[in-house]
C-alpha cells in the first residue's frame, strides 16, 4: 500500500514539474523548432475617424486651422520578428544600400548608431515589416480630410478637402529596441 501511495505522490509531483515547465518562456530559435515559425503576423482592417485636428497659433497675430472628419481606412498585413544584432545590422545595412548608400557608407552609418549611443550593437531588435504580399492597391490605407477651416475666417469658410489614396506600405520595415 505504501508503494502505491508513494507512486501516486511521485506521479503528482512529476506532473506539477511538467506543468511548470510548460509555463516557461521560449526563445525565438526554440519556437522555430516547435512550430516551424519564429515570428507572428498581424493583419488589420482600419476604419479610423478623427473628428477634428486643430492647430492654434498662440501669438498676438495667430489664429487656428482645423482639419475636420479625418478618415483612415484600408487594410494591411504586417509581420513581427525578433532580429539578433547581426541580422539587424544586415537588414538595416541592406535598406541603407537600397536608398543609394554604398556598402561602406552603410557600415559607417550603422557605426554611428553605436557611437552616438542609439544602439549597443548587441541587443535583439523587434522588426515590424509590411511584406510585399502582392495585395491589390485598392486595399491599401487611404487618408481623407473632409474639410479644412480657418478659425478666424468669416463664416468658418473651408479650403476644401483632400485625400491621400493607396498608401502602399508593402516593403516597409520598422525597427524597435530599448536604449
Amino acid at each position: 500500500m505504501k508503494l502505491i501511495k508513494l507512486s501516486a505522490v511521485a506521479a503528482a509531483l512529476a506532473s506539477l514539474a511538467l506543468s511548470a515547465s510548460a509555463m516557461t518562456s521560449i526563445a525565438d530559435d526554440e519556437l522555430s523548432q516547435v512550430s516551424g515559425q519564429d515570428g507572428v503576423s498581424i493583419g488589420g482592417d482600419l476604419k479610423i475617424n478623427i473628428g477634428s485636428f486643430k492647430y492654434t497659433d498662440t501669438d498676438a497675430t495667430g489664429g487656428s486651422v482645423s482639419f475636420n472628419n479625418i478618415g483612415i481606412k484600408g487594410m494591411f498585413t504586417m509581420t513581427v520578428d525578433i532580429l539578433n544584432a547581426a541580422a539587424f545590422a544586415g537588414t538595416v545595412g541592406a535598406s541603407m544600400v537600397g536608398h543609394g548608400l554604398t556598402a561602406a557608407e552603410a557600415a559607417t552609418n550603422l557605426g554611428l548608431l553605436v557611437t552616438n549611443g542609439v544602439y549597443d550593437n548587441a541587443s535583439d531588435v523587434v522588426q515590424f515589416a509590411f511584406p510585399n504580399a502582392g495585395q491589390d492597391a485598392r486595399l491599401s490605407p487611404s487618408i481623407t480630410v473632409g474639410s479644412i477651416t480657418m478659425g478666424n475666417s468669416v463664416g468658418n469658410k473651408s479650403f476644401g478637402s483632400f485625400a491621400m489614396n493607396n498608401i502602399d506600405l508593402q516593403g516597409t520595415k520598422i525597427w524597435m529596441w530599448a536604449h
